[in-house]
This record gives C-alpha cells, sequence and structure tokens, in this order.
C-alpha cells in the first residue's frame, strides 16, 4: 500500500482517538450468508476445504488407533500425533509427486533433502509454540482447521468429552448409519494390519525412512478409495445416508444433490463446473418436467440470491470507483454523486434503446439475455455507468421472471430457517413497488437504500476497537472514499463432491462420465 492509499485509510475510532485500521473484509452487503446457509442445508458433511473423501475415514482409523495404542487422554499429545500421521501423508504425496494432499510444500522441502530418515517433528514444529514454517500452520493440523465440522456433522467422529478438547471416532449399530468404529476398521481393512502397525510404529517414534515410506506409499494413496471393498460401500452409504444422523428427523437433500449431479453428467460431454446444476435448477425454477423437486427448489433459490448478490455488490463496487474518481480522495457531496450516476444510468438506457425516454422501471425492455450472461457482461465492461446499468436491468429481470415463485420460495425456505431481511425474496415486494419510478429516480433509491446504507450498516456491525470493513465514511450530507471491494459468485462446492465422486472411482478423470461403477450406483439412487 502506498503513502497515499494509506492516508485514505486512516479513520479514527469514535471516543477513542486511535486510528481503525481498515481490513479487506468479505461479504461487504452480508448477502452471502443465505447462500452459506442453504449448501449447508444441501451438503451437510462438505465444505469449500474437504478435498479427499478418502480422509474421512482416515480420521476415524487414526482416532481409533490413538485410542489404541497411545491413548493418554491429553489434547497436546493426541494433536502431536494427529499432525505426525498427516504430515506421513504429506511426505507420501512429495513421495510420489501428488498434488492436492495438504502439507505438500513442507513435505516437498523435507524430502528433497534426500536424508534416509526424517524426523517427523521437524516438519509438524512439535516444540514450537507458534507453527508457522511447519507443514500446516493451524495447531490442530488439516483435521482441526479442515474437517472436524463436517466429520462431527456426520457423526463419524465425536468429542471425547465436552472440555477435554480430545476426539474419539464414534461407535454405534444403528441400521443405515454408518459409524467411525465402521469406517476404521474398513480403512484398517484395506491398508492390512502390518502396513497399519508399521504407520503407527513411525507415528509414534516421530521417524520415517525412505523404506518406510516406500512401504507406506500404496496402501496410503488418499486420492482414491479401493473399489468393492467395505470401505467404499461404507463411504459411499455415508455421503448418500441421512443427512444429519444425530437428528433424529431424516433427510436426504445430499443424496438426492448426488442424484441430480449424476444425471447431469450423464446428459452432457463437457467437463463438469459448478454452476451447471444450480444454472439449471435457477432456469427450471426447480422443476423437473412439471413438477417440483425440493432439493432442486433449494438449489434455485441459492442461486437467485446469488444473482441478487452480483447485481448489489457489483453495483457498489462501481459506485465506489466512481466516487474515488470524481472525490480525488476528498469530501463530496453524497446526493449529488447519486444524482450524477442515476441521470448517467437513465442516459444510457436511452441510448442502448431499452427504453425511449424517461420512463419508469417498469417499461424497461426485457432482453433475451440469460442473467448469469448480464452478470458476465458487467463483470467484463470497463464502464462504470455500464455496469451499474447491467445490474440494474438484472435486478429488474429477476422481478420478472421470478415474481410468480417468491410464495413459494419464502415457504420452504422459511421452513428450513434460510431466508434472511436481506434477500431477495424478502425484498422483492419492496423492489416491485417502486417499478413505477423512472429510471433515474429508481437508481437513486436502489443505490441509497440496498448499497450505500446496506453497506454503512453491514460495516457498522462488524466494526470493533481496531478493525473495520468499511468503504466509505458518511457524514452531514459528504461521503468520502476508503477502498474498493473485489466481488464473485459464492462457489456452491460441488466442485467438492465432483471431487468426492471422482475418488469414489463414479465419475470418470474427465468429469464428464459415469464409470461402470458409477452407472451402477447410479441406477441404485434411482430405484
Amino acid at each position: 500500500m502506498n503513502i497515499q492509499n494509506f492516508e485514505k485509510q486512516k479513520t479514527f475510532a469514535p471516543f477513542l482517538g486511535e486510528p481503525l485500521l481498515h481490513i479487506v473484509g468479505q461479504d461487504p452487503l452480508g448477502l452471502l450468508n443465505t447462500g452459506g446457509k442453504t449448501f449447508d442445508l444441501l451438503l451437510p458433511g462438505l465444505n469449500n476445504v474437504t478435498d479427499r473423501i478418502r480422509y474421512y475415514s482416515f480420521y476415524c482409523w487414526f482416532f481409533h488407533s490413538y485410542a489404541k495404542y497411545v491413548g493418554k487422554p491429553s489434547k497436546k499429545d493426541q494433536f502431536d500425533h494427529l499432525r505426525r500421521a498427516e504430515f506421513i501423508l504429506s511426505l507420501l504425496a512429495a513421495k510420489n509427486g501428488v498434488q492436492g494432499i495438504g502439507g505438500i510444500t513442507k513435505a516437498l522441502e523435507i524430502y528433497n533433502t534426500s536424508q534416509e530418515t526424517f524426523d517427523l517433528t521437524i516438519g509438524t514444529g512439535e516444540e514450537k509454540k507458534e507453527k508457522d514454517g511447519t507443514y500446516w500452520k493451524n495447531p490442530r493440523g488439516i483435521f482441526g482447521q479442515n474437517y472436524v465440522s463436517s466429520l462431527k456433522q456426520l457423526f463419524i467422529i465425536t468429542d471425547q468429552d465436552e472440555n477435554s478438547g480430545c476426539f474419539v471416532r464414534t461407535k454405534f449399530e444403528v441400521d443405515e448409519k454408518i459409524s467411525g468404529y465402521q469406517l476404521a476398521l474398513a480403512f484398517e481393512e484395506n491398508i492390512g494390519s502390518d502396513i497399519a502397525k508399521l504407520f503407527v510404529d513411525v507415528m509414534i517414534k516421530g521417524i520415517v525412512s525412505q523404506a518406510d515410506l516406500e512401504t507406506l506409499s500404496e496402501p496410503f494413496n488418499m486420492l482414491q478409495i479401493p473399489l468393492n471393498t467395505n470401505e467404499h460401500q461404507l463411504i459411499w452409504n455415508l455421503i448418500t445416508g441421512n443427512d444429519e444422523p444425530k437428528q433424529e428427523k431424516i433427510t436426504l437433500f445430499r443424496k438426492r444433490t448426488i442424484q441430480l449431479l449424476l444425471k447431469k453428467v450423464t446428459q452432457s460431454d463437457e467437463t463438469f463446473f459448478d454452476y451447471r446444476l444450480t444454472f439449471d435448477a435457477y432456469h427450471q425454477k426447480g422443476k423437473i418436467e412439471e413438477n417440483y423437486d425440493e432439493t432442486l427448489s433449494l438449489w434455485y433459490f441459492y442461486q437467485l440470491e446469488q444473482f441478487w448478490h452480483m447485481a448489489c455488490t457489483g453495483s457498489l463496487s462501481s459506485f465506489l470507483k466512481l466516487l474515488d474518481k470524481e472525490s480525488n480522495g476528498n469530501w463530496i457531496d453524497e446526493e449529488e454523486l447519486i444524482d450524477s450516476i442515476a441521470n448517467q444510468v437513465e442516459e444510457y438506457f436511452i441510448e442502448e434503446n431499452y427504453i425511449d425516454e424517461s420512463q419508469p422501471l417498469k417499461e424497461l425492455k426485457i432482453i433475451d439475455f440469460l442473467e448469469e450472461d448480464i452478470v458476465e457482461d458487467s463483470k467484463k465492461s470497463n464502464d462504470n455507468i455500464e455496469k451499474i446499468a447491467l445490474n440494474i436491468l438484472l435486478i429488474k429481470k429477476l422481478i420478472h421472471n421470478n415474481e410468480d415463485e417468491i410464495y413459494r420460495l419464502l415457504q420452504i425456505t422459511n421452513s428450513h430457517g434460510l431466508n434472511s431481511s436481506s434477500s431477495f425474496v424478502s425484498s422483492i415486494s419492496s423492489l416491485k413497488n417502486s417499478e413505477e419510478l423512472s429510471i433515474k429516480y429508481f437508481v437513486r433509491y436502489f443505490l441509497k437504500k440496498y448499497v450505500v446504507v446496506r453497506h454503512q450498516w453491514v460495516s457498522l456491525k462488524k466494526m470493533n476497537d481496531t478493525q473495520t470493513t468499511e468503504k466509505f465514511v458518511r457524514e452531514d450530507g459528504l461521503i468520502r472514499f476508503i477502498d474498493d471491494v473485489d466481488y464473485a459468485y459464492s462457489s456452491p462446492r460441488l466442485h467438492t463432491l465432483i471431487n468426492f465422486l471422482h475418488e469414489l472411482q463414479i465419475i470418470n478423470d474427465d468429469r464428464n462420465d459415469l464409470t461402470v461403477k458409477g452407472v451402477e450406483l447410479f441406477e441404485t439412487l434411482t430405484a
């Protein structure tokens, strides 16, 4: 950051006299929580960083083996051993030239020293209080940062007790529910008892040799679960079973999502991408032929809220750029700036033949472009007035294309506790009531309510004694630029599910078709 930008980003905390540090922050309009909650409902047990499905059975086996061979009920001791175990996997990936395994950078650094034996604690930083410079900065390892919540949600691991900070694999016998004990035994069955004992011995000693790595290499392939094994079947049953086994209510949104996703894969020769399912769910309005599907309807809601986020946050980004340009780092009149933007947006629509003259929003012509195409055009444009105009066009299209579905979506989303006051389905009534406003006055209304005031409210909620995420400061009718924002779709994390299905050898390497095993398992979902 240069000095000029730094000076722009100093604001003094009220009553304290100390400058607040302006941080980038995320979600400047608070519109992404709805999508996150929807994802958590539809794909519980997955997230954006649970990269490898075999880690689910590996961690169950680790906690099973830790209790069996070590058994010390100490948080530090358990996580010291866990970090050693994870680092062994990192070294195996380094040996085999495999990417996509956590800790690979540090593992390559150590493995490339070509020693005959490696001290695991050098990679794990066991005696360091701070874990910077180790294979994984989080003291609870990859497990603690990426996997613990998902595995607990699936009830294959649980807390040893309320205050210990230690974990155990679960053990129960309930029909159609998978326990951590079952997965631990199935994992050990695949690697073999002798290999399992070698891994545990290496982990306990903290020293691994080149010969050990050679022996462990194939059994501990974390990129693929062997076909036609108990481990494979149990993992498949786990992700297609009850969404949250601890809950008495049975929900199968994850299973239905897998079924819908696999069907999409069979319908196209293209490599599957994150939004193919959500875009289609949106355009189908959650319907399959003429029938509403609850899971697809929730993905429809997810994508609708993503378009709303892109329209609003994209407008905030353009507004900030225009503010920065017009103010030249100084305070300027807020109303005059918004009036100027609104006038230019209306002129844009007249010049581009969307309206003939100054007319209400309801008269704005609906174009044939899909919503995702409008978002793409807005992102590509270098003209901030055009970008805001395209976002207004997107909002008009969202109102027009979805108003008949809002009551149904409100019923579904409210029943699952997904909706919020900031969501599109909650905002559409006010937006539609404002369609009688001229384009110019609708732009003023939209920028004030959904961009400027909304961002100020969200940033104030996030502010603490030392940090703020606000991108402008308002005072006595004036406004001053602080920083810009970046924005993008929030990933529906379907790539995580696709990777899981690939590692289960259900989807082929090109992610564009089912394998023979995939066809077999897909048919069980439709039976």
